[in-house]
């Protein structure tokens, strides 16, 4: 258990910031997606649907400047005749015109008859025309078709065709393919939609990350005044410039401070006037009673009753102390202390009370060992310390106070192994006035924890019931180290 330190804050928590950004990215980057692969699509389709109106014009074109009744006279062997080269010098013409890879000519067999490339001699069958089945029963049928998307190699095409009517029977098929350069401008399309993407998930980044320092920066100042106010820290106003709602949760908290403040100086008030007149009387008390012991000889059993009462006068005097230093703290003036002679002093005050208890005691610290911290407040809290440990030990037992540089601070521990603490004990430790014990204030551990607090420390419980209790300290090595109450 942690002071200041709630179980819910124990683990790693996740900082509005960082969902900001991650919600804006998320958004940005389905809306874009989205939107970027729905114009793709239109795009491409739009594209397809031009290439293919086009291969079919120009299909068309060309097989309304062939007659058919000319080609039933392309025979196998012709093909050096004046009427091949003529047809063939038209086909030429027309590929160049239209931009076209491949211009050719076959019958109902798929056997050609003219061909632009030159490496199919008439009569000889178009393979790849048979993977065209479908398409081509439309041209038999005298309608114009075309082809899906082929690559030949890294290359794309399509492939249009149109019928060559003798008369009224379609005798030929003119097909024409054409480089799809659609295919390009589409990726070059799509490699602009993931720029685009890009670009805006930054852009987004940083919207976000402004928006998120703007709403966190106030909030992160209200989560710090309320740990201030939580620590007791009344002094400290509660300020936010922001005129949304996170200004109105800072005005309603700062009304709750000045509320609490005035409060707590009445009952610290309360408290220091009713500690201070109690005191007084029992100063009187204990005055009278020590006359009396000195008039009384030592055999007297009234003299052994009399001292009875000077020892709970104290007692009761004691506990004002702590209900006095409660009411009215003194302010840390922290400076380099030596850890080791501040121990040293804690134990020989103790001493007494650990040996009446059968306690043995080890102390393990660096004689140069130095602490920034208030000498006197952390004196009177490793006393407190020490003594509850002693008090856990009825039955005799060990303590131990050791203490170790843990870089930027020093970690003190008191450890013995009386009888623990169960988890209920724990969360209520650092209450005021919350005691397991038959007599005492239940303001020592109050008390250990606001001296820690005040100088810039923490304090720890690790404790079971049976096993024992380690109570550690981290303590501040330099004046530098202000821990930050981030969240």
């Amino acid at each position: 258990m942690t002071k200041g330190k709630s179980a819910s804050s124990e683990g790693p928590r996740a900082r509005i910031g960082h969902k900001l950004i991650l919600s804006f990215v998320l958004l940005v980057m389905v809306v874009v997606g989205l939107s970027g692969w729905v114009l793709f699509e239109l795009t491409d389709r739009s594209l397809e649907r031009q290439m293919r109106d086009h291969l079919v014009s120009v299909a068309t074109l060309v097989s309304t400047s062939l007659s058919g009744n000319v080609l039933r006279y392309m025979r196998p062997g012709r093909e050096h005749s004046d009427l091949y080269r003529r047809l063939m010098g038209k086909l030429q013409r027309a590929e160049q015109g239209v931009g076209a890879r491949h211009i050719f000519v076959f019958d109902r067999q798929y056997r050609s008859l003219l061909d632009t490339d030159g490496l199919m001699p008439i009569g000889r069958e178009y393979p790849k025309r048979i993977f065209h089945r479908r398409e081509l029963e439309r041209v038999w049928k005298g309608y114009t078709a075309h082809s899906v998307l082929f690559y030949d190699g890294d290359v794309p095409y399509m492939t249009g065709y149109a019928p060559i009517f003798d008369g009224d029977e379609v005798v030929a098929a003119v097909g024409v393919e054409i480089g799809a350069g659609f295919v390009d401008s589409i990726r070059v399309f799509g490699r602009s939609v993931l720029i685009f993407a890009g670009l805006s998930a930054l852009l987004t980044v940083g919207v976000a990350w402004g928006l998120a320092r703007t709403l966190t920066r106030p909030i992160q100042k209200l989560v710090e005044a309320a740990r201030e106010i939580g620590r007791g820290n009344m002094d400290q106003e509660v300020a936010t410039a922001s005129d949304d709602e996170i200004g109105y949760l800072g005005e309603a908290m700062e009304e709750m401070r000045r509320k609490l403040a005035a409060r707590d100086a009445q009952l610290r008030l309360m408290l220091g006037g009713v500690a201070h007149e109690i005191r007084n009387p029992l100063g009187s008390i204990e005055l009278y009673a020590g006359l009396i012991a000195g008039d009384l000889p030592a055999s007297d059993e009234r003299k052994q009753h009399i001292e009875k009462v000077i020892e709970e006068v104290r007692r009761l005097n004691g506990v004002t102390s702590e209900f006095l230093e409660f009411a009215r703290p003194a302010p840390a003036q922290p400076q380099p202390t030596v850890l080791a002679r501040l121990v040293a002093d804690a134990a020989f005050l103790l001493a007494p009370e650990m040996q009446a208890a059968g306690i043995s005691y080890e102390e393990h610290i660096a004689p140069d060992l130095v602490c920034y911290i208030d000498a006197e407040q952390m004196e009177r809290a490793l006393v407190n310390l020490m003594k509850n440990a002693v008090q856990a030990m009825r039955d005799g037992g060990h303590l131990t106070v050791r203490a170790a540089d843990d870089g930027a601070e020093v970690v003190v521990e008191v450890a013995d192994d009386g009888s623990g603490m169960s988890e209920a004990v724990q969360a209520r430790l650092f209450e005021p006035f919350f005691t397991t014990k038959e007599q005492g204030s239940g303001l020592g551990m109050a008390l250990v924890a606001r001296a820690v607090e005040e100088n810039r420390g923490r304090i720890e419980i690790d404790s079971r019931q049976g096993e024992g209790t380690v109570c550690r300290l981290r303590l501040p090595q330099s004046k530098d180290r202000v821990p930050w109450a981030g969240f």
